[in-house]
């Protein structure tokens, strides 16, 4: 790590680095950490009227559920009350390593639990719905949903039209997810999220970042 890499914000889980922030400037691939960062802040602050009904997992612990055993999976999974919630998103990679960031996609699968079905947004063209139904089949009892009642189902997603924003479609598809989940906002999915939403999505992101810094260190 270099040694100019400071920290520019820690809340309360996510930490995030300068090499992290510098990403949204784009155009880039953005990573875990601002992915990560994005749903915590989602659910704890913007969303936390719905605290009760959302889970927004964390891209590490969505890689985990890719590969742990039974019995770690379901230790690290029960402070979490999966079985408690309404709605629960996993963004997904297709990194295939256990101990490395990585990868080169990113899209996103929502649990309902009313309709028991797993929808997956992808971005791109469908590249990650093999390893989304792979992760269907391992969730499955940990939120205790019925394994033959669940279906899992591609769902109409904006198109990115390069080859970086696929992450920060996650973000945005499941900002505007929670919306239209908790608070009854109506609109198309695919009338919002649009390239020029999502790139001022990074313009957003960045200024929040920065103001909820501003604040941790007049706090502190």
């Amino acid at each position: 790590m270099a040694e100019d890499d400071e920290i520019v914000l820690n809340f309360n889980d996510s930490l995030l680095r300068k090499s992290d922030v510098d990403l949204l400037a784009g155009p880039c691939w953005i990573n875990d950490n601002l992915i990560g960062f994005a749903f915590e802040y989602f659910e704890r602050e913007q969303f936390n009227h719905s605290a009760d009904r959302l889970a927004l997992l964390s891209p590490s612990t969505t890689q985990f559920i890719k590969f742990a055993s039974g019995e770690d999976l379901a230790v690290a999974l029960e402070p979490l009350n999966l079985p408690t919630k309404e709605y629960v998103f996993l963004p997904i990679n297709d990194n295939s390593s256990v101990t490395r960031a990585g990868g080169s996609h990113w899209s996103l699968m929502v649990f309902v639990r009313n309709k028991e079905e797993f929808r997956h947004y992808d971005s791109g063209v469908s590249s990650n719905a093999t390893i989304a139904k792979d992760l269907m089949d391992r969730l499955q009892p940990y939120l205790r949903a019925s394994k033959r009642g669940s279906k899992f189902v591609d769902m109409d997603c904006p198109r990115q039209k390069n080859g970086y924003d696929c992450g920060m479609y996650v973000i945005s598809v499941a900002e505007h997810l929670c919306r239209e989940l908790c608070e009854c906002y109506n609109v198309a999915l695919t009338d919002v999220i649009t390239d020029t939403t999502v790139s001022l999505k990074r313009q957003q992101l960045l200024k929040m970042i920065f103001e909820l810094a501003e604040q941790e260190s007049l706090i502190s």
